[in-house]
């Protein structure tokens, strides 16, 4: 992730790098400002635009904002096939459409014209698209149906765009980790199992790691929830001043819930009623991360 452009060359860089230009974990430390976390979208356009406008609104001010998502951006319903899930009142949970291919260009669109503003974390959904597992929640495959609605050089640019995605967001100022799966290092890893995970990523044709790094990725791309103090010891790997662990990945029908002693799920857009989406907007005391909670249709 180069932090060039506008906003490089004009302020001063929000964050930075540990391990190195595509790295597996990223710093993200504003200067000034507000931090928006948000989570899986899975194409629902409107979430994503509620969103880009607090975002704005928040620039506007002056606040500086940073972005930051847990990934999973992409691969919404098939409008010819309704989704049977329902919540607890037993209306549709998937009944929007998709706007993945839009959110493709907006997100390049973001990441070109703020690189330090705007940090995505890299979700399984992404990582189908640069030779992870294909998915097929929606459709037989996600990835292909997807770049079907490209353009060659945007599929290129949305390839390229990925490999530089990270695996673990750190934000210090408030001492949240964010991931996309419940990220689980087995005991007696290490950071270097962390990079390690990451390589195939960053550099295509890297073989798949073994041991502690494999076991790394795949918790970070599709585990669910901790149950046996992987949270714990991913923030006791980071050390301080983490204290808990948000990710996405999942779902729940009330937008957050806690996964483990310490950490929680996030749920943005997918999963939840339209009256529970949440983001969490980390702007001052943050020690109470309940407090921190925005709904996006409240």
């Amino acid at each position: 992730m180069d932090p060039r452009g506008r906003d490089a060359r004009a302020q001063p860089t929000p964050w930075r790098i540990i391990g190195g230009m595509s790295s597996a974990v990223v710093v993200v430390e504003p200067p000034h400002g507000p931090v928006l976390v948000s989570a899986d979208l899975h194409g629902q356009g409107d979430d994503f635009r509620r969103l880009r406008a607090w975002w704005e609104e928040s620039r506007a001010r002056g606040e500086d904002p940073v972005w930051v998502s847990t990934g999973d951006w992409v691969h919404g319903p098939n409008a010819g096939e309704p989704s049977p899930v329902t919540d607890r009142d037993g209306r549709p949970l998937y009944d929007y459409p998709d706007e993945s291919a839009t959110l493709v260009r907006e997100i390049l669109a973001l990441r070109r014209a703020h690189p330090t503003r705007f940090v995505s974390i890299l979700g399984n959904h992404e990582q189908a698209h640069i030779g992870g597992p294909r998915t097929s929640k929606f459709h037989d495959d996600e990835a292909a149906h997807l770049e079907a609605q490209l353009s060659l050089d945007e599929k290129e640019a949305w390839r390229r765009e990925l490999r530089g995605w990270p695996l673990v967001v750190l934000i210090p100022a408030h001492g949240v980790v964010v991931t996309h799966g419940a990220l689980s290092p087995p005991p007696g890893a290490t950071r270097a199992d962390l990079d390690a995970a990451h390589a195939p990523i960053a550099a295509p044709g890297t073989r798949l790691p073994d041991g502690a790094a494999l076991a790394i990725l795949r918790s970070a791309m599709v585990a669910y929830g901790y149950t046996d103090g992987g949270d714990e010891r991913l923030l006791q790997l980071l050390g301080p001043p983490y204290r808990h662990v948000v990710h996405g990945h999942d779902r729940d029908e009330e937008g957050w819930a806690p996964t483990g002693a310490r950490a929680s799920l996030l749920c943005t857009s997918f999963g939840a009623r339209r009256e529970a989406k949440a983001a969490l907007w980390l702007d001052g005391d943050t020690r109470d991360l309940d407090r921190a909670l925005r709904r996006l249709w409240r």
